[in-house]
Parts: C-alpha cells; sequence; structure tokens
C-alpha cells in the first residue's frame, strides 16, 4: 500500500495523474483504479465514492492486445481490445462483439494453430500481454 494525498476536491483523473507522476510511468489512459470492486469514472470527485485517510484503491494496468479475425465481408481485418491481466479470454470475445460489433456466437480464440484458449482462463495464465496477436477461429 502507497500513501497519497490529494486536495479534497480531486477527481479520479487526479489520483491518476499522481500515480503517473508518482512511479514516472503507468499512463493515465492505461490505469483502472477500483474502490471495493467499483470501477472509478474519471471526471468524479473521489469524495463522492467516499473514500476516507486508508482506503485501499486497486490500480489495474491495461494493455493493447491485436486479435485477428475476419470481418462480416469476409476479409482478413485487425481488431484491438484493451483488457488487464485478470480479464478472462471470455472477456476479450465480449469486448469484440461490444466495440467492434462481431457475432461472438461461434467463435474460438487461439494463439496458434490448433491452441485454442478457454474462455475461462484467466489472460495472464496464457501469458497474453500487450502486443500478444491472437487469432479469431470459427467453430
Amino acid at each position: 500500500m502507497i500513501p497519497m494525498e490529494l486536495p479534497d476536491d480531486a477527481t479520479v483523473k487526479d489520483l491518476k495523474e499522481a500515480v503517473h507522476d508518482m512511479f514516472n510511468c503507468f499512463s493515465v489512459e492505461n490505469q483502472e483504479l477500483l474502490f471495493n470492486g467499483l470501477l472509478l469514472q474519471d471526471n468524479t470527485k473521489l469524495a463522492s465514492y467516499r473514500l476516507v485517510s486508508d482506503s485501499e484503491i486497486t490500480l489495474r494496468l491495461l494493455f493493447t492486445i491485436v486479435i485477428i479475425g475476419k470481418n462480416p465481408d469476409g476479409q482478413y481485418q485487425r481488431y484491438e481490445v484493451r483488457a488487464h491481466r485478470n480479464n478472462y479470454v471470455g472477456d476479450l470475445k465480449l469486448k469484440l462483439s461490444e466495440d467492434h460489433g462481431l457475432d461472438i456466437t461461434n467463435i474460438r480464440l487461439q494463439m496458434g494453430p490448433e491452441s485454442y484458449l478457454l474462455d475461462r482462463t484467466l489472460l495472464w495464465a496464457n501469458r497474453i500481454s500487450s502486443g500478444t496477436r491472437i487469432y479469431i477461429a470459427e467453430e
């Protein structure tokens, strides 16, 4: 746990900027902050979340995963999905649907030939990180 002090009117984005300044890394756009399991929104004041002096906030670092598959026209396309290491493989499929409008009903994700990823496994357990290429396979 790393203590930080911010003004009473600080927003979540202010906290992200303070984290960035403290560590000189972790860009604001790559941070996701949670308090008691709730995702904190950038423009909301920290006081709105009823944080107290010893509150613990979880920092999740986001990264981009490249997923390659056919678009609805049958052409191969590169899709970028933002995730964190504790997302599940199934979350990537949901993001393909939500962010790119893909029908995920009959797709599987794979990292190479015959190496299908199970939806219920964590990204870190599959060694999926920034820049990892994943492929869409039709079931």
